[in-house]
């Protein structure tokens, strides 16, 4: 079995903290996975609710380089000196958001998550690889979909230097699992990055965030009908994928779509 713990999402069961971010606790084949770590504010509170010992962890992937990512890493001191961390390159390379109001936000990776960066065992993914027997990462995705993936990036303040989060890296899980931090390069784009490496791994589930919150509905129906071509069993749309997104999904696929707040766990067959 495939054993997913949700410790940050933007939702919570009772009891667990909220938090505008994504980690997700991953085991498989005895090996333990950090997927990314929140903002800083829910990993550490939820992981001891949950009853999750984080000294457990064999491996850290971060999906990139924004705050409600790497937030958590800040308080993994004491695990991430011992453990491989698998990242894109440049993913404390800085980067604002500017929103349609005009406003800017920096979402760079926190100072304080920075300095435990420079002091982890960093593996640099450059490239579709695998990372353990039936664990793979894809690396860089190619965006060749023309998909308008949401938010207005920059790496300056100034906003004048697109920045297309080229770090971003996904999680491939042998049979057929992928995991999304906040998928800036388009479900589409992502699942095809898959596919060409791997075409003999269908996948047949999605869990993470999908960035649709500002999709128009022609975007979410291209999503939609390319998602239902795939036979998926499952996804679980989480994070920065937006609550009206969510409901368009539910209401479009023909898949089972369901959540995954902070404190909720799913397993997945790894024998099908």
């Amino acid at each position: 079995m495939l054993f997913i713990q949700c410790l940050t999402d933007t939702d919570a069961e009772p009891g667990f903290v909220p938090e505008f971010g994504l980690s997700l606790l991953i085991q498989t084949d005895g090996h333990t996975i950090l997927f990314d770590t929140g903002a800083g504010a829910s990993l550490l509170p939820n992981a001891a609710r949950a009853g999750i010992d984080l000294n457990a962890v064999t491996a850290l992937i971060l999906s990139h380089g924004h705050y409600d990512h790497t937030g958590g890493l800040a308080g993994l001191s004491d695990l991430t000196w011992r453990i491989p961390v698998f990242a894109g390159r440049n993913v404390t390379a800085p980067c604002w958001s500017l929103h349609d109001d005009g406003t800017k936000h920096r979402i760079t990776m926190p100072r304080a998550s920075q300095d435990i960066f420079a002091q982890c065992s960093v593996r640099v993914i450059n490239s579709f690889r695998e990372i353990d027997p039936g664990v793979f990462l894809t690396g860089p995705i190619p965006r060749e979909s023309g998909e308008d993936c949401g938010g207005h990036f920059f790496s300056d303040e100034a906003c004048t230097i697109p920045n297309t989060v080229p770090e971003e890296t996904a999680l491939l899980l042998h049979p057929g699992v992928l995991v999304t931090g906040c998928c800036h390069a388009g479900i589409v784009n992502t699942v095809e990055a898959c596919r060409k490496a791997h075409p003999e791994i269908p996948v047949r589930v999605i869990v993470g965030g999908l960035h649709l919150r500002h999709a128009d509905e022609a975007r979410l129906a291209k999503t939609a009908d390319y998602l239902n071509g795939l036979g998926l069993e499952r996804i679980i749309p989480m994070h920065c994928t937006g609550a009206d997104a969510v409901r368009y999904l539910r209401d479009q696929l023909e898949c089972e779509v369901c959540a995954l707040p902070a404190g909720r766990a799913m397993q997945v067959d790894m024998n099908l």
